[in-house]
């Protein structure tokens, strides 16, 4: 059956046997049925040769010593990231075992139209103009597909859409050879399986698309959540389909001398309330797999996440296919770079210059389009911008054989804080040399005179830890390394005789793997008992004994219900807080869980996502928050770096005016308390090499595992761009 070819124009000047002119259309079939009555004598090498020659045909196959490319691209609809691992996959752990899964951040507009239309032509909403499902605005009709790339390039080669999708049927013009759908509230997936199966056993199909719609279907009736057994068993099963197909596959009769690339995508997420559409981490965080030969080189990750439009890429540069530059918005995979160590005198930044991916092409008065920043974590609507849509920009400033190389630049969408976050690793580095190692930050920095809170701060990590606990009214404590401060709430200083000995002090406390030191969290749970957290370890402390209990450390998985949900698992807490009212939050990373002291497990739905959602004010810090602690019942610190932020409980949002700094004048004899981390702070203020550039430089601190880098935006009209950060020795 051959598919409807909507959208595809017609060419004229190919001619046909008869020396009349034949649509674009009517060639393809023409190579098409010629290439497939070829292939039913594809052991007669010699003939598939002499065709290939008078007719201009490629021979199917390919090289006596190179394998012949084959796509399997496996659409699987609101199947979010977190669901993987905590679900029965065995066949996308077959998968994923021959090859990587990624993260990946959908389009801000978390609908199933504007992502599939995303993934499968391989442009970022702003140009193929679709929003939700409505298909309003959609310019798809003058962009190719993934299918029309193909055709135009290789028509001979064999290709299929299976959908069951009205959206995708109906709104996104294709010119696959079969382009077939089955209602999926009549017919769920398995008539789009089974055709799926029919085909890879009994074609010579080269690119095949199969999706699947009823994870989403569950989704929305009960959840999007693997805590909801529903959402749960529709994963499995979609998983067990998968196995039957890659089962056809490896029965295919030339299956030894075919090099098949696998894809597997997600359009969106979703929440435990079964919805998504919005502009929420929980909606917008995906994921990419991909498996076979041709990326084997990344199976140990990707050094700049994948994105929805590099799918499009990947799979012409598989079979072979070139396109016109700038046609498409994304990158081949199969020309990524794994993962890299950090490497001494060059920039540790991923994506520091604005340049990996395409800033939007609207006009900037007219710009809601939060587009994903490569290799960045996003804290609240911090974007990439075109110059030439940037009106603001001094672009005199910018010598004219930059404006080329230097074409986007990093900004804000909102007037409220956001910031742009990435974490890097130190580890790979040789950091136990005598000679301590200088780094060097700076930046291209644009501003109102006025906005000198536009920054870029370092914070340095180290494997001492940070954690906080709150006693009583009165007094709170502060864990860092080896060594605790008490602090006077009442006196708001900290006690004379302070910092002090943590095993002196807290028996029972050296139970711990290596001693009683580094504690990475401590929460009060209001009984007269204490929770401190190590690792992958807790320990229960008594305070009216004032001793760790007998039994003690335990393993936090064990223990603690739900908490193995936080990605990695239950271990490394970053932060706790007791909020008096039931509820103690969790934090890791960039996630969070709520869990509930009466039923003693986590809240279904959760981990969820640090942002101006979820904890309003806390986007400044996406990820990896040092420590937390109660105030009493209406506010709460959170703390970062050498500095801390008052919450609200009320109006459950940050108070106006923070962070603010870790100081004397704020937590007197704290200051002491993230002295070490010695932070850098690049601001409009620092060291100007010119009438843009900004720099500055130190020492890097002994022991130092990693650097946070944060892009910290406080309005519109703020830019950053050419950011680089350089250790020497």
């Amino acid at each position: 059956m051959m598919g409807s070819h909507k959208g595809m124009p017609s060419k004229k000047g190919i001619v046909d046997i008869d020396g009349g002119s034949m649509s674009l259309f009517n060639y393809f079939t023409v190579i098409k049925k010629v290439r497939r009555c070829i292939s039913q004598f594809a052991s007669l090498s010699l003939l598939i040769l002499f065709v290939g020659k008078v007719y201009g045909v490629e021979s199917i196959l390919g090289d006596n010593k190179s394998k012949i490319p084959k796509v399997l691209l496996l659409g699987i609809d609101g199947l979010k990231p977190s669901a993987i691992p905590r679900v029965n996959t065995p066949m996308l752990d077959k998968l994923i075992a021959d090859g990587f899964i990624s993260p990946m951040l959908a389009e801000d507009t978390t609908w199933s139209g504007p992502c599939w239309a995303t993934v499968l032509y391989g442009v970022w909403r702003d140009r193929h103009g679709i929003y939700d499902n409505s298909f309003s605005g959609s310019k798809l009709q003058s962009i190719p597909d993934l299918f029309t790339h193909i055709e135009a390039a290789k028509p001979m080669l064999h290709t299929a859409r299976l959908t069951s999708w009205t959206g995708i049927r109906y709104n996104m013009p294709t010119a696959a050879d079969e382009d077939l759908y089955w209602y999926y509230q009549e017919h769920q997936d398995t008539e789009t399986v089974n055709k799926a199966k029919d085909i890879l056993s009994t074609t010579d199909i080269d690119v095949l698309f199969v999706y699947f719609s009823m994870v989403d279907v569950k989704g929305h009736n009960h959840g999007f959540s693997a805590d909801k057994p529903e959402y749960r068993q529709s994963i499995e099963k979609v998983d067990r389909q998968i196995g039957e197909l890659l089962t056809r596959i490896q029965q295919r009769p030339k299956f030894a001398d075919e090099d098949w690339l696998i894809l597997a995508v997600p359009d969106h997420g979703g929440t435990i309330d079964g919805q998504h559409g919005k502009n929420r981490p929980e909606h917008r965080k995906a994921w990419l797999l991909a498996s076979g030969h041709a990326v084997h080189h990344l199976r140990k990750g990707m050094n700049i996440p994948p994105s929805p439009v590099d799918i499009v890429p990947t799979i012409l540069d598989h079979l072979g296919i070139d396109y016109a530059p700038g046609s498409l918005d994304g990158h081949s995979l199969l020309e990524a770079f794994p993962v890299r160590p950090v490497e001494l005198n060059k920039n540790t930044l991923k994506n520091g210059d604005a340049e990996y991916d395409r800033g939007s092409v609207q006009p900037f008065y007219l710009a809601n389009y939060d587009n994903q920043v490569a290799g960045w974590l996003k804290g609240g609507k911090a974007v990439t911008r075109g110059y030439t849509v940037v009106n603001q920009v001094p672009l005199m400033s910018v010598q004219k054989e930059e404006q080329r190389q230097n074409a986007y630049l990093f900004t804000s969408l909102t007037k409220e804080p956001t910031t742009l976050a990435q974490h890097i690793d130190l580890q790979g580095l040789n950091l136990k040399q005598s000679k301590r190692l200088n780094l060097a930050v700076a930046a291209d920095m644009w501003g109102k005179q006025a906005d000198k809170n536009l920054n870029i701060k370092l914070f340095f990590n180290d494997a001492k830890g940070f954690a906080a606990l709150r006693k009583n009214d009165q007094y709170a404590y502060f864990f860092r390394g080896n060594e605790y401060y008490r602090f006077d709430f009442n006196k708001d200083q900290v006690d004379e005789g302070y910092p002090a000995d943590i095993a002196s002090n807290w028996p029972g406390l050296d139970q711990f793997k290596g001693g009683a030191r580094n504690i990475d969290a401590a929460v009060n749970w209001g009984n007269g008992k204490v929770y401190f957290f190590k690792g992958d370890e807790y320990i229960r402390y008594d305070l009216k004994k004032d001793q760790a209990d007998s039994g003690y450390p335990l393993k936090i998985k064990d223990h603690w219900s739900g908490l193995d949900k936080f990605s990695g698992g239950a271990n490394n807490i970053d932060a706790v807080i007791n909020w008096g009212n039931g509820i103690t939050y969790f934090f890791k990373g960039d996630e969070y869980i709520r869990f509930n002291m009466t039923s003693d497990r986590a809240t279904d739905g959760y981990p969820m996502f640090i942002s101006d959602w979820t904890w309003s004010g806390l986007q400044v810090w996406p990820d990896r928050i040092d420590a937390a602690v109660r105030r009493n019942g209406i506010k709460s610190y959170l703390f970062k770096g050498g500095y801390y932020l008052r919450f609200d409980h009320v109006l459950n949002k940050t108070d106006d005016g923070f962070p603010q700094a870790v100081s004397d004048l704020s937590w007197s004899g704290m200051e002491q308390w993230y002295q070490s981390k010695l932070n850098v702070e690049l601001t409009m203020d620092s060291y100007q090499s010119n009438t843009r550039r900004f720099l500055t430089h130190t020492t890097l601190p002994n022991k130092v595992e990693s650097i946070d880098v944060h892009i910290n935006f406080n309005g519109q009209q703020q830019y950053v761009d050419n950011l680089s950060l350089i250790l020497r020795n």
